[in-house]
């Protein structure tokens, strides 16, 4: 089943904002590993876009009944106001960079996974210890907050980097 690509009406029956091709395109040129068969690089995609639906954007969606996050009106980036329409190019790469990160997680056995960081000392060398990922858990992991989705939402995003929390 083909994809219904996001142009910045505001669809609301659109499920990505890339295609397959443009995913394939995205793995060569980042050397990522994605899979073969485009019916599964479109379900990546898929799934890509909704883990995108669950951040928390600036602005709010154009259209009530649109199915995707963007576009998105309110928009204020780089000292100007952004079109109702506007559909950033990194929200795209950033969806791509998502889809290959889900791939990664999915191919990646549970043993070798490592969980937040519970300690770290830095004194000359650095040592750093991950939490514990049980092997029996069946949930899939979300990507970590450092790979390269992160970088592509990080202007778009409501919260952006480091905040701090007064006690």
């Amino acid at each position: 089943m083909t994809l219904i690509i996001e142009d910045g009406s505001g669809k609301p029956d659109a499920e990505s904002y890339a295609t397959a091709e443009d995913l394939a395109m995205y793995a060569t040129k980042f050397g990522v590993v994605i899979p073969a068969g485009v019916a599964v690089q479109e379900a990546l995609l898929r799934r890509a876009a909704l883990a995108m639906d669950g951040m928390t954007w600036k602005g709010r969606k154009t259209r009530s009944e649109q199915a995707l996050s963007w576009p998105r009106r309110e928009i204020h980036l780089d000292g100007e106001n952004k079109p109702h329409n506007y559909l950033p190019a990194r929200i795209q790469y950033g969806q791509m960079a998502l889809a290959a990160e889900i791939h990664q997680d999915d191919i990646d056995p549970v043993e070798k996974r490592k969980g937040a960081v519970v300690r770290e000392r830095v004194e000359g060398a650095v040592d750093r210890e991950y939490a514990a990922i049980p092997s029996t858990s069946n949930r899939l992991l979300p990507a970590a907050p450092d790979r390269p989705s992160a970088t592509q939402f990080a202007d778009y995003l409501q919260t952006r980097g480091l905040f701090s929390i007064r006690v």
